[in-house]
């Protein structure tokens, strides 16, 4: 007789189990517990910032909110000067492209994930002259391999993504800062997913970036560019792209929002930041060992993770979106709906928002309930 499907019996039991298991979390009036790299949990204080009455942002009152939440940031990453921007990372980025546009040298992108290759996308739509030095995603740059192609290209500006949310590999700062010192190159940094997660020193930095949302808890909207030298405006640049033109205008050339500033601020005064930085290391680092607890592996090496994403590689029968799916049925919303993760088959977990051990312990039941470590799941580490 034709038979056009089957199921072996030794898989029935964990077919079943894993399509027609209870759901751990049945009270949708519960608010999801959010995993995401942004939007983030956002505090009480925050909240009621972004509430208040807007204002003009051509008041004395609101310049001086604005020069109060720029020192604060410059405080927390010991830069001597930011610019607060109206826009995402990237943004910032192509702000940062337009400041390399304007010198004379050469430079070098570095990539090892999405965001790496979204940088040279960026210099690439400036005309910027420079090279590329690639690795495979999840692996971090060798320094002998940075020092050959500095000392034999010599290029004026270095780019790269510190933390590299793509694949959670947290890029070596303090390294490149060293063989950047040796040769005189400036160096320019991503830290979208880096500020406020770790500890984080830009004051040897050329240009930086970073947002208000993910690692500084607060909403998404602004984004900045950190600097430590003077810069000027140039006709060669868009107006809005120009860092000399905010930098002229005490930082308001254009309309920014007042709320989106006053919860930025709320959140950077209420920023604990070796209390934050040691609570979220020690809850990645617990959440890492459960994970290996339920026999899944971390590929990335922990000297070279985030503390702040877990990405969680699939493998091909068992579809992310599916396992995210149900983990949200659970109450919790983790990542895999953007195109890098889909093409992989990836999820992550994201620690960067005001998120508890009590409050993340039933994931690690719900994964269970998934069986996922009967596939040989591999896990690795991102940001």
């Amino acid at each position: 007789l034709y038979q056009p499907m089957f199921r072996l019996l030794t898989n029935v039991e964990h077919d079943f189990r894993r399509y027609f298991r209870p759901k751990l979390r049945p009270d949708r009036a519960r608010p999801l517990v959010s995993l995401l790299p942004g939007p983030v949990e956002i505090s009480n204080e925050v909240k009621k910032a972004l509430s208040e009455s807007a204002q003009s942002h051509r008041t004395p009152v609101f310049l001086k909110e604005l020069n109060s939440t720029k020192r604060l940031l410059c405080r927390l990453v010991s830069a001597c000067h930011v610019e607060v921007l109206m826009g995402t990372g990237t943004l910032a980025n192509d702000v940062i492209a337009g400041q390399l546009s304007l010198l004379a040298g050469t430079g070098l992108v570095l990539s090892n994930g999405e965001f790496g290759e979204r940088l040279i996308e960026q210099a690439r739509r400036f005309r910027l002259r420079f090279e590329v030095l690639e690795v495979p995603w999840g692996q971090p740059f060798d320094k002998t391999k940075v020092e050959a192609v500095l000392g034999s290209n010599e290029p004026e500006w270095l780019w790269f993504v510190h933390c590299e949310t793509s694949t959670g590999v947290l890029n070596d700062l303090a390294m490149f800062r060293k063989v950047c010192g040796q040769t005189g190159t400036r160096i320019c940094v991503d830290c979208v997913s880096s500020i406020g997660t770790v500890p984080l020193d830009l004051s040897k930095v050329y240009l930086a970036s970073g947002v208000s949302g993910k690692g500084l808890g607060s909403f998404s909207g602004l984004s900045m560019v950190f600097y430590n030298h003077k810069v000027y405006p140039s006709d060669r640049l868009p107006r809005y792209l120009d860092l000399g033109v905010y930098a002229g205008m005490d930082g308001v050339p254009f309309t920014i929002s007042s709320n989106l500033v006053a919860s930025l601020r709320a959140a950077l005064q209420h920023f604990d930041s070796d209390k934050r930085l040691a609570k979220m290391a020690a809850l990645s680092l617990w959440l890492r060992h459960q994970l290996e607890n339920l026999g899944l592996e971390i590929v990335s090496p922990a000297a070279h993770a985030s503390p702040a994403i877990i990405t969680i590689s699939l493998p091909q029968e068992i579809s992310s979106a599916f396992v995210g799916q149900q983990l949200e049925e659970d109450g919790y919303l983790l990542s895999y709906n953007s195109g890098y993760l889909r093409a992989r088959n990836w999820i992550q977990i994201c620690l960067m928002g005001d998120v508890s051990r009590e409050a993340i312990g039933p994931l690690i039941e719900s994964l269970r309930g998934q069986e996922l470590s009967n596939s040989h799941l591999i896990i690795q580490g991102v940001s």
